[in-house]
C-alpha cells in the first residue's frame, strides 16, 4: 500500500471518531431491537454492518472532499469475545487490508497498551492506566524516534471522572523531550444531560474510534469547552439531539461557537 494512502487511513480513522462516537447506539439495547446501520454529515457516509452475535464486522465510511472522494474500510478482529486487532483499507488498496492496530490485555482483562501500525511496522503506542474503578485515569502516547530504535512519551491525558460515570476533564500534557517534566498544554471540560450515552455499555467501542469521553462517559455531552493552559480564549462547542419514538437518536446538531458552525449528523437505523 502506497506511504501516502497508509497516512490517509490513518486520518481517516481520526475523523470517524466524532461521527461515531457521538451517533452510536448498542446493537444489543434492552430498550429496542434497532440497530444504527447510517451515519450521515455533508462531508462523509458511513455503513455499518454486523456480525451474527451482534458484535461490528466492519465500519465502511465514504468521505467527499474538495479533491475528491474516496473511502475506507475498518475490520475489528475478536478473539474469545475481545477485540485484539483492527485492519484498515480503502478502495485503491492491491492487497489484504493493512493492520492499523492491535490490544495488549492486562491479567485482570483490561486493555493496557494500544499498538499501531504503518506499512506493517509498529510506529507507536498508547499505554493505558486505570483507577480504582477500572475507569481509564490516563493515557501515555509514545512515538517512533527518527533512529527507529526506541519509543518516546511526549505527552499524555489524564482523566477525571464524576459519581454519575461522566468524564469531566481531560487534562492534556506535554514535553518537548523526556528529561523535562510534563506541562499542561490544555483542558477539555465536559458537561452531559441526564439522558443515558448508548455507547458506553458497548466495551469496545471507544477502541474501534478512540478513547474519548464521547463514547466512554454515562451520559451524553452537551457542551465541550477546550481551553489552553496560556489563554482563556477557550473554543466551545454545544451539542443537541433529536430521538425517535423508540428513543434513538436520529439528529445530532453541534454548533461550534468559535466561528458558529454548525454542523449536522442524519442516523439511519433498521
Amino acid at each position: 500500500m502506497p506511504l501516502f494512502r497508509t497516512k490517509s487511513l490513518l486520518c481517516a480513522a481520526i475523523l470517524l471518531v466524532m461521527i461515531i462516537a457521538s451517533a452510536f447506539r448498542p446493537v444489543n439495547s434492552d430498550k429496542g431491537k434497532m440497530r444504527l446501520r447510517g451515519i450521515s454529515t455533508a462531508a462523509s457516509k458511513t455503513v455499518i454492518s454486523y456480525n451474527e452475535d451482534k458484535s461490528i464486522a466492519q465500519l465502511l465510511t465514504i468521505y467527499q472532499t474538495a479533491e475528491g472522494g474516496y473511502s475506507t474500510t475498518r475490520i475489528p478482529v475478536y478473539k474469545d469475545g475481545r477485540l485484539i486487532r483492527i485492519f484498515m483499507t480503502d478502495e485503491e488498496s492491491s492487497q489484504a487490508p493493512a493492520l492499523f492496530s492491535s490490544f495488549e490485555y492486562s491479567g485482570e482483562g483490561s486493555i493496557r497498551r494500544i499498538i499501531y501500525y504503518l506499512d506493517g511496522a509498529v510506529h507507536g503506542y498508547d499505554s493505558l492506566a486505570y483507577d480504582n474503578n477500572g475507569q481509564i485515569s490516563a493515557r501515555y502516547f509514545f512515538n517512533d524516534t527518527q533512529d527507529g530504535l526506541a519509543f518516546e512519551n511526549n505527552s499524555c491525558q489524564f482523566y477525571t471522572w464524576n459519581n454519575k460515570g461522566n468524564i469531566v476533564t481531560i487534562e492534556n500534557m506535554g514535553r518537548v523531550n523526556r528529561k523535562l517534566p510534563f506541562t499542561l498544554s490544555s483542558t477539555t471540560t465536559y458537561m452531559y444531560d441526564d439522558h443515558p450515552n448508548a455507547q458506553h455499555s458497548i466495551s469496545s467501542l471507544c477502541y474501534l474510534t478512540d478513547i474519548a469521553a464521547e463514547n466512554m462517559s454515562a451520559n451524553n455531552i452537551v457542551t465541550e469547552t477546550i481551553t489552553p493552559a496560556v489563554s482563556n480564549n477557550s473554543i466551545v462547542k454545544r451539542y443537541s439531539y433529536t430521538y425517535n419514538a423508540e428513543r434513538y437518536p436520529t439528529r445530532i446538531i453541534t454548533r461550534y461557537a468559535v466561528n458558529n458552525e454548525i454542523v449536522v449528523t442524519e442516523l439511519e437505523w433498521d
